[in-house]
């Protein structure tokens, strides 16, 4: 039975477009039509035709990769494999090498278009004609756009507070318009803040969408110079809208020097002891400090967060984090038990390499008794034996010593032990590990390679 593939995609849920399922049923009539065989189906919903990272397309790929047997795939066009000319005529290419033939049911290509070459150009002559028809439509866009411009018409689909869109024109919305001119004569009055401003109006009985107004409701009005009639047109520059504004220009612009005036720059002075020490339970980055703010309770919250786009992130509060750390370094620094635990520990290890030391003297002394053997024995000459040794000792004294580096820990934590614990946490933690669950589980001090965390 001759193997049949599919492929169908969508690149946005839109009822007036062909869906995936309409498109599977097309192709999955026509081969049965031609092959009498239901086809194995690859479907992306919803991703662009300009995105590679596409899931049952990569599986398409390694299926049609995987063999050079006679093989067909039905698309309902060319554009749903790629939007890019070069792209699919690279797709073109793979097929045929892998012996996969094309047959895309809305384009079918003409009598006679076996060779790639024929079936290459027929490909760059679809996508040339759809790339005119896209500029086309765009170009059009822009145009009545343009035109609508020139008349001062609303050309955007969002609609602001205070009017209301009826017949394709905006006009003022009685409630909402007197709601946002209420807002600017209190604001002009320059006794009133943003949250203070949000509470009168809704003790006045004026409401945001059937809601109480918010303070993120007021700067955004306060921000629009839709409301004296002016309009932000994107790319095509501001206009004067043919619609009746809200409010005076002299009005919006004496707001507007009164924001400026309360303009204040919030500079961040607080300090990050683990700034670049903690690091990611996701992706190992180390975590950057950053602050936002919480309105519903009017004060900032300090974090350290991971950078990484690609990472799925964490955010650790830093207070919380760094209380954490202090009570583990005054565990540390207070009881006995954890302290002499590393110091046995370290000891244990000292006494460890000092007998592997022993073992690697006796080892050397062994391949230098055999070098002077071999010069006793006729093998090498006086000459070839200095060489050797000399090698031998130059090779020996690029080792480490793992004894001298467990000795400067040692000494390196009776230091610590008279460090202040704020000292420590500023000057001594090199490294704090978090799980997931925000935890901490690991802390490293400079010269250490014990984890202080552990409990003895």
């Amino acid at each position: 039975m001759e193997q049949v593939y599919s492929y169908d995609r969508t690149s946005v849920w839109d009822t007036q477009k062909v869906s995936n399922d309409a498109q599977w049923e097309i192709i999955r009539s026509r081969s049965l039509e031609d092959t009498e065989c239901i086809p194995q189906r690859f479907s992306d919903r919803g991703k662009s035709g300009g995105n590679d990272d596409r899931p049952a397309l990569k599986k398409l790929f390694i299926e049609i990769r995987s063999s050079y047997i006679k093989r067909k795939l039905y698309v309902w066009r060319y554009d749903r494999i790629f939007r890019e000319t070069q792209k699919a005529l690279e797709f073109v290419e793979l097929c045929h090498k892998h012996n996969v033939e094309i047959i895309s049911i809305s384009e079918p290509l003409p009598e006679g278009s076996s060779s790639l070459a024929l079936k290459t150009m027929f490909v760059q002559l679809l996508f040339i004609n759809a790339s005119m028809q896209r500029e086309t439509i765009i170009e059009n866009i822009r145009n009545g756009l343009a035109y609508k411009r020139s008349n001062g018409d609303y050309i955007s689909s969002a609609i602001p507070f205070g009017y209301q869109l009826i017949e394709g024109k905006i006009i003022q919305n009685e409630q909402e318009a007197k709601a946002v001119k209420r807002l600017f004569e209190l604001y002009a009055s320059d006794d009133y803040g943003y949250k203070r401003l949000a509470d009168k109006l809704t003790e006045e009985g004026y409401l945001f969408n059937d809601h109480p107004f918010k303070v993120h409701n007021i700067w955004n009005i306060l921000d629009k110079s839709i409301y004296y009639g002016i309009v932000k047109g994107g790319t095509f520059g501001e206009y004067k809208g043919n619609f009746e504004p809200i409010i005076s220009e002299s009005e919006f612009k004496k707001a507007q020097a009164i924001r400026e005036s309360r303009n204040v720059t919030k500079v961040n002075r607080r300090e990050y002891p683990l700034r670049k020490k903690i690091i990611c339970p996701y992706c190992g980055r180390r975590l950057s400090p950053t602050q936002r703010w919480n309105y519903s309770k009017t004060k900032r919250l300090h974090y350290y967060h991971c950078t990484k786009r690609e990472c799925p992130g964490i955010y650790v509060s830093a207070t919380k984090t760094e209380n954490m750390l202090l009570k583990i370094l005054k565990r540390f620094v207070n009881e006995d038990v954890i302290y002499q635990g590393i110091i046995t520990e370290i000891d244990s290890q000292m006494k460890q390499l000092i007998k592997k030391e022993k073992q690697k003297d006796q080892k050397n002394a062994q391949s230098r008794r055999e070098i002077v053997k071999q010069f006793e024995d006729g093998i090498i000459t006086l000459d070839e034996m200095k060489d050797l040794l000399s090698s031998f000792d130059e090779s020996q004294s690029k080792q480490p010593i793992p004894i001298e580096n467990c000795r400067t820990q040692l000494d390196q934590l009776l230091e610590l032990r008279k460090q202040s614990i704020q000292q420590l946490l500023l000057d001594h933690v090199e490294v704090v590990t978090v799980q997931k669950d925000k935890k901490i589980d690991g802390v490293f001090l400079q010269g250490l390679s014990e984890n202080i965390c552990i409990k003895k």
